[in-house]
């Protein structure tokens, strides 16, 4: 299982949740993830939405259908989606 965390004094806050019960004794890999710059993000987005037009659109079909899961998911658990 991989899933990452920060880091705060001793604690690793995880970024989901786990299904054991609190207090098991667990082994942790550490791997240190390598974070960009919020100025390599933004160089980063704006390379692709200024480039590369076949991926984009890609991108976007990929955000509708992932919309299109969200809505039926809640369809199904509440009912009809506003």
């Amino acid at each position: 299982m991989k899933i990452k965390g920060i880091k705060r004094g001793k604690i690793i806050e995880l970024s989901e949740e786990l299904n054991i019960p609190d207090s098991t004794e667990i082994v942790i890999d550490i791997e240190i993830a390598q974070s960009i710059s919020h100025q390599e993000r933004l160089k980063t987005m704006q390379d692709f939405l200024s480039n590369n037009r076949e991926s984009r659109e890609d991108f976007v079909k990929t955000m509708e259908e992932l919309q299109r899961e969200e809505n039926l998911e809640w369809e199904r658990l509440y009912g009809q989606y506003s």
